[in-house]
């Protein structure tokens, strides 16, 4: 299997993550990615560059945690992917509003041209004080928006909001309505 330079890596994973310059934090595309990885592989003919062993990929507020992660060209520039192994793989990121989201399960796919991220075995989304689990859940960046499902068998999804915070969403309706 060919191996290709750290330089010629970090520039593919520059445009992976450039070509999507709409996602949540605008600064943080802006910003240099790093990539800390204890091994990388690369497979041209495949179009993927593997990073093996405690993975640490950073880009402005947004960090991604994994045992292996993967990327992947699908076709056409922007169609990148980044599929996270761990135990589990973790996903930050600041939001323009200034909330983090933080994200992890035992896969966690990260589609660039998508905006969206899906994780999957023992999936879990947390936003300020409520968090979601379930055996699958789809996170829209750019739209903000989540969809979690089980698999059934006795699994459930799980929802956890505090009180206080279940207020001011009430508080911030009415003003809404007015």
């Amino acid at each position: 299997m060919p191996l290709i330079s750290l330089r010629h890596v970090n520039l593919f994973l520059s445009l992976v993550l450039l070509a999507s310059g709409a996602d949540a934090k605008q600064s943080d595309y802006q910003q240099p990615i790093q990539v800390d990885s204890q091994r990388q592989l690369a497979e041209l003919g495949n179009n993927k560059v593997s990073f093996l062993d405690d993975v640490v990929i950073t880009q402005g507020t947004i960090r991604i945690t994994a045992n292996k992660v993967e990327v992947i060209r699908h076709g056409q520039k922007g169609a990148e992917e980044m599929i996270a192994y761990g135990t589990p793989a973790t996903f930050y990121q600041v939001l323009d509003n200034g909330k983090p989201v933080q994200a992890d399960a035992n896969q966690l796919s990260y589609k660039l041209k998508e905006k969206l991220v899906i994780l999957s075995g023992k999936a879990k989304l947390k936003q300020e004080d409520s968090q979601v689990t379930g055996d699958t859940i789809r996170y829209d960046i750019q739209k903000q928006q989540m969809a979690a499902e089980s698999s059934g068998n006795g699994s459930r999804v799980k929802t956890i909001f505090l009180p206080d915070q279940v207020q001011e969403q009430v508080n911030e309706q009415k003003k809404g309505q007015r």
